[in-house]
């Protein structure tokens, strides 16, 4: 009788800590690994840690002291999510997302690894630890080994078993790529590491997928936006692939590798929607669903751009932009566009003459299902607004090298003719700026992958105020590229009206050279300098840049509509005197 109350006993008390908790197969899991920006690098707002569903859940994937985690836990998805180091990052605004738009039975959980600066090899199990042999100095060898033990995938295999025990492995999302900056092997680096992850954890590709963000764009200052092409062939090399894109996601600011608060809340988004479609899913809020005030804010529309105003003969591609409750700016890309008063060719319309007005509708449907029609106007005017080309140096270099404004020809030169450059520049710091033609497809190539055939022209001192500056010259090279370097000038530089041209004829060889189109493909920086570049209104800017260069250099005076005036009839007013403003107080 005593034995077999014992082996009763006993055999509860075996089966009780043997137990484990049961699967939930609506508790879906997404396992996200990368570096810095999937880490997180913005201080996240007093508002977003103020209300987070419950059904957002991270899995520990290290111990945090601040605020007090366990490895292996699961909590509600506070700020940081990732590692004690993490700020603000795409999953946040992910598992937001994703909890607002599925069935209230589901719930989403992210098991997370991620480390500033580091390299795609230390997620490859057969290559991370010859990788930390090489570089155990680096900041992300130190994270490694401080919150993974070294091993960053084994760690993410280990804790992806723990989730599997209580949910679902759904998705995988990655964000890397600054530090294997445009390398050509590593989309195949990533279908490795991808494939390993589907072997160890026993998933099918199928139910599985990728999905990979673009690195910051190079019109948001990004210094590491040669990646996209390679993020790109993902779904080439992947199937099971997708990229999910950074377009018009602002920097920082201070750096050229890492997004905005701002920019990491719409990117999550993103990420969510890219998912959902996915899934079969379309990205709309579930009416069931009690969405905190400031979840609501991010996704509540509060006004659009509808009144734009531009020269008379300007195209204007469409895009809807809209600035939602919380003051975060977004073009919605999934809206159509119709007019009466334009004809849309190639999702652009071309304004008539001056003092001319006609109306195009935007159409889209918003993230809570409600149906929205915005009448944008347009007006042509010559009194509009000017837009120029404002790019931020930062500090100032040691050399003309040091910092750049480029822009490629829709046409190479031909050796021996004359070809004539103009552009209207000013700069806060006055300095040197010298324009270098260059032959970019030459088989002449140095250590930094660029040509040693350039044309050295002169360099022009730039002042404060807006002046056109002229260089005429024979092509020696196939020239392809206009370079403006100006690498001791720091602070903000400004170009309007840049063109060049065969001597003798109009046929203009700079794309958007007066900068009254938002495209900027043809234009560059040097990202990784920490410059930036923007299309800016500058009120003043028009009428300074039509005052001849020899006129400028005279002791002749003009208006500000480029007029010669006598000083004897001067009034009261601004006017222009040797290529720089004074004030008259006659």
């Amino acid at each position: 009788m005593k034995k077999s109350l014992f082996m009763t006993c006993l055999m509860l008390l075996t089966n009780l800590l043997g137990a484990k908790a049961e699967v939930d197969p609506n508790f879906y899991v997404y396992l996200c690994f990368g570096q810095s920006n999937m880490e997180g690098n913005a201080q996240w707002d007093a508002t977003d840690n103020e209300f987070v569903d419950e059904r957002f859940q991270m899995l520990a994937t290290t111990n945090f002291d601040n605020p007090k985690r366990t490895m292996g836990e699961w909590y509600t998805a506070y700020c940081p999510i990732v590692s004690p180091m993490g700020k603000l990052g795409p999953t946040d605004y992910f598992g937001r997302t994703m909890v607002s738009v599925l069935p209230k039975d589901k719930k989403v959980g992210v098991v997370a690894v991620a480390m500033g600066g580091s390299p795609i090899e230390m997620f490859d199990k057969d290559l991370y630890e010859k990788k930390l042999a090489q570089s155990p100095g680096e900041w992300w060898a130190t994270l490694s080994k401080n919150y993974y033990g070294g091993n960053p995938y084994g760690r993410l295999i280990e804790m992806a078993k723990k989730a599997q025990e209580v949910g679902v492995i759904k998705g995988i999302l990655l964000h890397q790529g600054c530090s294997n900056n445009g390398d050509p092997k590593w989309p195949g680096m990533v279908k490795k590491i991808y494939d390993d992850i589907l072997t160890d954890l026993g998933l099918d590709a199928a139910d599985v997928p990728i999905f990979v963000g673009e690195t910051e764009r190079q019109d948001m200052g990004g210094g590491c936006w040669h990646h996209n092409a390679v993020v790109a062939k993902i779904p080439e090399v992947i199937p099971t692939g997708h990229v999910v894109s950074s377009e018009g996601l602002p920097g920082n600011g201070s750096d050229a590798w890492h997004f905005s608060a701002a920019g990491y809340r719409t990117f999550g988004k993103r990420y969510a929607f890219e998912v959902l479609r996915t899934m079969g899913i379309d990205p709309k809020a579930n009416p069931e669903y009690t969405m905190p005030d400031n979840l609501k804010n991010f996704f509540t529309p509060k006004s659009y751009n509808d009144y734009i105003v531009k020269k008379p003969g300007t195209t204007i591609p469409l895009k809807l932009t809209c600035t939602f409750a919380d003051n975060h700016k977004e073009d919605i890309s999934e809206a159509t566009f119709s007019s009466t008063d334009y004809t849309i060719t190639d999702g652009a319309v071309k304004l008539g003459e001056a003092g001319s007005k006609g109306t195009v509708t935007a159409v889209y449907t918003d993230f809570f299902g409600e149906s929205r029609e915005v009448v944008i106007t347009l007006e042509a005017s010559d009194g509009g607004p000017n837009h120029v080309l404002a790019v931020n140096n930062g500090t100032a270099g040691t050399n003309a090298w040091d910092r750049q404004c480029n822009t490629m020809l829709n046409a190479p030169m031909v050796i021996g003719k004359t070809y004539v450059v103009k552009a209207t520049i000013k700069a806060d710091n006055p300095g040197e700026c010298a324009l270098w033609p260059i032959w970019t497809t030459s088989p002449n190539r140095n250590q930094w992958d660029g040509s040693t055939d350039v044309q050295y022209l002169e360099a022009k001192r730039v002042s404060s105020d807006f002046q056109e500056y002229t260089w005429e010259f024979v092509a020696q090279y196939t020239n392809d590229k206009i370079q403006f370097a100006f690498g001791k000038i720091g602070g903000m530089i400004y170009f309007d009206d840049v063109s060049c041209t065969e001597k003798g004829s109009d046929v203009e060889m700079v794309v958007n050279g007066n900068f009254e189109l938002e495209d900027l493909s043809k234009w560059e920086v040097i990202s990784w300098a920490g410059q930036t570049m923007a299309i800016e209104e500058d009120a003043n800017s028009t009428a300074i840049s039509n005052v001849p260069v020899n006129q400028s250099k005279s002791d002749a005076t003009y208006d500000l509509n480029g007029r010669r005036i006598s000083e004897g009839s001067l009034r009261p007013g601004i006017y222009i005197k040797g290529g720089r403003k004074f004030v008259s107080r006659l």
